[in-house]
């Protein structure tokens, strides 16, 4: 594990944590507005593959990497709900 391994984890979860959670609120605007079922349903089950290949391929290279890759994913979820406050 080299640093450069656990600064591209982090940035690959920050990456994978923002499509996430952007994901989850286009879900909750498709919910409240009356959206396409099927797309509800696929923004749902594309951001769970999303995160668990992400979190899944980082705990193959250990818990460094994992680690890693949990706090970008966790710091994307600050910046989305910041932006997404600033937008309401």
């Amino acid at each position: 594990m080299t640093p450069w391994a656990v600064l591209l984890f982090l940035l690959l979860g920050a990456a994978a944590g923002t499509a996430h959670y952007l994901a989850i609120a286009k879900d909750a605007d498709l919910l409240v507005h009356g959206g396409s079922i099927m797309l509800s349903l696929g923004l749902r089950l594309g951001r769970m593959l999303l995160t668990l290949g992400v979190l899944l391929v980082a705990a193959r290279q250990g818990w460094v990497d994992l680690l890693a890759a949990a706090a970008g994913f966790m710091a994307a979820r600050q910046v989305v709900l910041h932006r997404l406050k600033a937008v309401s």
